[in-house]
């Protein structure tokens, strides 16, 4: 297919999401697939399912794979880049996103790297969003169309290993970790009887809570300053160690609060039991 406005490599769950998104925008679409009938799958008006990823040119080329390595691999027979556009979206490391910098821009290319901060389903949506890093140039270029895909999306740095670290933190460290805990928690509760209206409202209660103690993390981190009236490592480890014989007690091994509860001992035999949570923060020192 020629004359496309954007290619679509990898058609997954959330690859076909975009190139649905994109359609629906009104561009026209190249879908390549591994597999090819995952493409066949998506073609109608406005999207044709490519065999031949080398023959799909278009200005902008989004890979929706499961790597980086992946997406490179796919794309090593399109020897020339001259006019177009790699923007890189798998899960991976700053290093991945330097790396297919690198791999574009030897052969004439641009590139802009993304992580993706929502499902399939929010695709599309005005409130979806994706974070790109690289050129700004590039991204004024190409964000117009690349907003078809998430209305929230933002450009948040030219350093192009940036979008994958923010990924790292928030969705590796912070959102996982914390809806593995939730499923923990609320399965507990749910097995002792706990009537579902009863705990989204307190979840909602909760999660506000979390949202003004994360701002006040983020300020003490900023100032360097970890001294508390209101809650202490120490404070917090003895109501973990609390919740832990609790809800063990009912045979659950509650794997997150055992790691929380490790850490904040960790803290408290290292004397940072008197400072507030965000001590947890700090590097080692």
């Amino acid at each position: 297919m020629t004359g496309a406005d954007v290619v679509v490599v990898g058609c997954g769950l959330m690859g076909s999401a975009m190139v649905r998104a994109f359609a629906g925008a009104g561009r026209s679409v190249a879908a390549w697939n591994r597999t090819p009938e995952r493409a066949l799958a998506l073609a109608g008006e406005r999207v044709a399912a490519v065999r031949d990823v080398a023959g799909a040119v278009a200005p902008l080329v989004v890979a929706c794979t499961s790597t980086c390595e992946a997406a490179l691999e796919a794309l090593d027979p399109v020897r020339d880049w001259r006019g177009r556009t790699l923007v890189t979206l798998p899960s991976g490391t700053p290093a991945d996103a330097e790396a297919a910098r690198d791999w574009v821009v030897d052969r004439g290319g641009e590139h802009l790297d993304g992580v993706i901060l929502c499902y399939p389903q929010e695709i599309g949506s005005p409130d979806a969003v994706i974070l790109y890093a690289g050129p700004s140039g590039t991204w004024a270029a190409h964000g117009p169309v690349l907003g078809a895909l998430a209305g929230a999306s933002r450009h948040v740095a030219e350093e192009v290993g940036t979008a994958k670290l923010l990924d790292a933190g928030l969705t590796g460290a912070f959102y996982v970790s914390a809806l593995v805990a939730y499923a923990e928690a609320a399965g507990h509760l749910i097995d002792r009887g706990t009537p579902p209206d009863v705990l989204r409202a307190l979840t909602g209660v909760a999660l506000e809570i979390l949202r003004h103690a994360t701002d006040e993390v983020v300020t003490a981190l900023v100032t360097d300053e970890h001294t508390t009236d209101q809650a202490t490592i120490t404070t917090f480890a003895e109501g973990a160690r609390a919740a832990l014989t609790a809800v063990r007690a009912t045979g659950s091994p509650a794997h997150l609060l055992t790691a929380a509860l490790h850490r904040l001992d960790t803290a408290v035999a290292a004397g940072s039991g008197s400072l507030a949570v965000s001590a947890l923060g700090l590097p080692p020192r």
